[in-house]
């Protein structure tokens, strides 16, 4: 028998020195805090599948609540000064109900040109990763193809790319040229083939959605550090998917590692399975500005926006429930206990609570649930 009650989640913040910022840590009246001052992230996993959860604090105020704190380049985090079972546990201590949903709060510059595969797509390799965005700044990205693209033409310039880049890679590797003049080459190079013709760069204002859940279609985050500082900020919804098995990349923006390494790019891989449907790349199909309570429903999660400015009832169904609180403070109360969880921060709602309920605290709030 699971305890019913609500557990606050212990995010998981991974450091990004590059491109990474401090929007997340000042989100969540951290930056001040021991282990985060002065380092730049990326993303804060709000909810995945070795997700750690507290038992012995309530309140996202108590400076015993602390993040764990991840490497981008592997799997491996700080140490957890917690005791498990006693101070934190994971999921299967409090549900029977499997959790296939990825959270993250993110804070990105450009990003490769990608795609996930369609669901039910047939592949020995690739696993589908539906996935939405909902923008808490102003940002820019590429989503769908352009109208009356040639796909040939497209493909040719990613393969050109490709080759070019590693050369350059090899080049820097075996100290034939420097890092920076790799690097400006790259960029001379890429910019000459403009890969970006060929698909729709988009400016995403703050609050709307980019809901790329059907798979196969193309997107990236992209960068103008002028007229957009902080990156693109958004909360992400995906299936808990690992990049190696779920995302097909054609370009990487030129990017090359201090080592003179570059990532793995699938050209062919990722043109047999973009979905070019001129209808399904309309940018009016892809992105919305919702303005009522449900900011999407697809078949993998849902996900609402609750303004809290009296009592709410609500009960889990046959879901458990993620609150991710965007603005003000929020106690969610349950037969068993109940937290409070302030701006920046989630709490988790085991299936198996049922009824629960959310009361503001101080001024109305805005509270971000998502479901399956």
């Amino acid at each position: 028998m699971f305890p019913r009650r609500p557990y606050l989640v212990i995010p998981k913040l991974i450091e990004q020195p590059t491109w990474g910022g401090t929007y997340i840590p000042t989100a969540k009246q951290w930056s001040e805090k021991k282990g985060i001052v002065g380092k730049k992230f990326g993303q804060s996993y709000e909810l995945f599948g070795k997700s750690k959860f507290r038992l012995d604090v309530t309140s996202t105020d108590d400076t015993s609540f602390i993040p764990e704190v991840g490497n981008p380049d592997n799997d491996r985090i700080a140490p957890l000064a917690l005791i498990e079972g006693r101070q934190y546990c994971g999921l299967t201590t409090i549900t029977a109900q499997p959790v296939p949903i990825l959270i993250k709060l993110t804070q990105a510059l450009g990003n490769s040109f990608q795609i996930h595969v369609k669901p039910g797509a047939v592949t020995d390799r690739w696993k589908p990763k539906p996935e939405t965005w909902f923008y808490f700044e102003d940002g820019m990205a590429t989503c769908g193809l352009a109208e009356g693209v040639n796909i040939d033409a497209y493909k040719k310039c990613c393969e050109e790319i490709n080759s070019f880049m590693l050369i350059l890679s090899k080049q820097v590797q075996e100290k034939q040229l420097s890092l920076s003049e790799g690097q400006s080459q790259a960029k001379t190079f890429i910019q000459e083939k403009n890969p970006w013709q060929y698909v729709n760069t988009i400016q995403i204002k703050k609050d709307e959605v980019v809901d790329m859940s059907a798979g196969g279609i193309h997107h990236s985050w992209e960068e103008d550090r002028e007229k957009y500082p902080l990156g693109n900020v958004l909360y992400e919804i995906q299936l808990d998917a690992m990049d190696p098995v779920s995302t097909l990349r054609s370009f990487d923006q030129g990017k090359i590692k201090n080592d003179g390494s570059i990532r793995p790019i699938q050209v062919d891989e990722y043109f047999k399975f973009l979905d070019t449907d001129p209808g399904h790349n309309r940018t009016a199909n892809i992105v919305s500005h919702p303005d009522g309570t449900l900011i999407c429903k697809t078949p993998h999660y849902s996900l609402d926006r609750l303004k809290v400015s009296s009592p709410i009832k609500e009960t889990t169904y046959n879901s458990f429930v993620h609150l991710f609180v965007k603005e003000g403070t929020v106690k969610v109360l349950a037969t068993d206990g109940e937290v409070i969880v302030g701006t920046g921060h989630s709490c988790f709602i085991p299936q198996e609570v049922g009824e629960y309920s959310l009361e503001n605290i101080g001024e109305s709030c805005t509270v971000l649930k998502t479901y399956i």
